[in-house]
This record gives structure tokens, sequence and C-alpha cells, in this order.
């Protein structure tokens, strides 16, 4: 990333440039330029992809571009499940459609190992660098701790609803408190709209997954611990039915090499309007 000035640098940019492309040559072919619809959705989704790389890039912050690579995964999906039709309905040939299929998925495969990347970082988007003087930027990191109760708190992630800390120490045991998909810098939930009266209209189970899971690196980090001494970690969702793919695929991406202990259960709601919550367990040394 440091030495990528544009994102027409991107690789994954390029490539998924290179799929509007052909996506565009397909519409333009005389069964599927008569099915408006579908063919409308696919140059959509594979601008999408192109858009939220080319987006995300220029947001300038590492948390943020995380969250439009998300999106611009899904849409390599959308694309192949619009290729699907697309065969079903005999406006492509098998070859051509075994390529291009392919194709979205070296796409999505390749944005989730960036996305993979970007997680495992330590940099700041370029944003957050230079900002302020020194010590006012360290105090963006304090973490206070009790050493009598051995709890911990720490402003890098959402201030706790309650009156508890962001994690206790027991022996060489972390215990978490419940962490949600707040953000720690305003507070506010990623891809959630609400109506005038506080109802869910719109929420995004892959942004909120992507922030819980920073939230909670940032209490482990807090606390003298991390990611790779989690042990145990119950999920809870609001709705099992819909969100668990999303949030199963995304899961895997961050424990992969970890291996802990896992328990996901729906519950009816949160003390937000989010729609994901983590408890851990970490070993501390």
């Amino acid at each position: 990333m440091a030495t990528i000035k544009t994102f027409q640098e991107l690789e994954i940019w390029q490539l998924a440039n290179d799929l509007s492309g052909k996506v565009f040559e397909l519409s333009q072919t005389d069964l599927l330029s008569k099915d408006y619809g579908l063919k409308n959705q696919m140059n959509r989704a594979t601008g999408s992809i192109c858009d939220n790389i080319a987006e995300g890039f220029g947001r300038g912050g590492r948390n943020e571009f995380i969250q439009f690579l998300s999106i611009a995964r899904a849409s390599t999906s959308e694309i192949q499940s619009q290729l699907i039709r697309c065969l079903q309905r005999n406006y492509i040939d098998k070859a051509e459609y075994d390529a291009l299929f392919e194709f979205a998925d070296i796409i999505g495969k390749k944005i989730g190992a960036f996305i993979q990347y970007l997680n495992t970082s330590t940099k700041s988007g370029v944003k957050f660098q230079n900002r302020e003087p020194n010590e006012k930027r360290e105090t963006r990191n304090i973490t206070t701790r009790n050493d009598k109760q051995e709890t911990i708190n720490t402003i890098n992630a959402a201030k706790p609803l309650g009156a508890y800390p962001h994690a206790r120490r027991v022996g060489n045991l972390l215990f978490l408190s419940g962490i949600g998909s707040r953000s720690a810098v305003d507070n506010a939930i990623p891809g959630l709209q609400l109506d005038e009266n506080g109802n869910i209209i719109k929420y995004d189970i892959a942004l909120e997954t992507h922030q819980v899971m920073a939230n909670v690196k940032a209490v482990l980090e807090a606390s003298g611990s991390s990611w790779d001494k989690i042990v145990d970690v119950t999920v809870f969702l609001t709705n099992m039915k819909k969100d668990f793919p999303t949030y199963n695929q995304i899961y895997a991406e961050y424990f992969s090499n970890v291996q802990a202990c896992r328990t996901t259960v729906e519950i009816k709601s949160l003390p937000t309007p989010i729609c994901i919550e983590l408890k851990v367990i970490a070993t501390i040394d």
C-alpha cells in the first residue's frame, strides 16, 4: 500500500475493470441485450466492484477501506449469480460462462486476501497519519487499568454502555465483555439506516462484522493480549437465517489460523441497534 498512489495501480481494481469490460461486451450480444433487467443488473454489479475498491481507497482510512472492499467482494458473488441465470436462459455458452465465473471467483479471492492483509497490518490509513502532534496522538491510545481489580478500558473501542469494563483479567485468562459493532471514533454503526422513530430500515452484516472484529482486536491489544491468544468466542446474531452465511465467511478470514472454540446463537435484540456482538475469552501472559 505504501508505494501505491492511485486506485488504478491496485491489481484488484485492474482485474475488476477488465471483468466489467467483458461483461459489458456480453451485455451487447443479441439475446442478453434484450433482457434489459438482467443486463443492467450485471453492469451495475461489475461497476460496483470497481467503484467500491476505488472509493474505499479514496477514503484514506484502513477500516473504511476494508468495509468498501467487503462490498466489492459481495458484488463478485452477485455477478456469479447473474452469470448462472445467463447460462440457464441460453444467453451464454458453457465455455464463456466457465471463464467469466472463474474470473469473478479469482477477483473475489484476491479481494478477500487483501482484506486479510489490511486486517493484520498495523499501518493506519493516510487520513489518520500526521493529523496531530505526537503527544496528542498518544492520548488516543489511552488504556485505563485497575490493577487491584485487574480491569481494562480503552478508548480504541466503543465505550461500554453500563458499569462494566472492556475486559477483566483473572489469572492467565482475559474475559472480554460483550463487544459490538459501534465505532470507537463516533459511536456510529457502519451501514445502519434508521427511520425517524429509530426503527431499522437497513443494516449491513458484513460491515458490522468487520467493525466488531476491529473492536475486539483493540481491546485485546489494550489488555496486553493478542488475536492469536483467543480461545473461546460466543457470537450473538439478531437474524441467524439471513446473516449467518455472510458472518461465517468473514469469521473464517479472521480465525482460520486461530481455531478458537465458537458458539453462535440468535437473540431477539441487542442493547443498541447492532446485529452482531462477540463475547471473547483469551489467554494473557
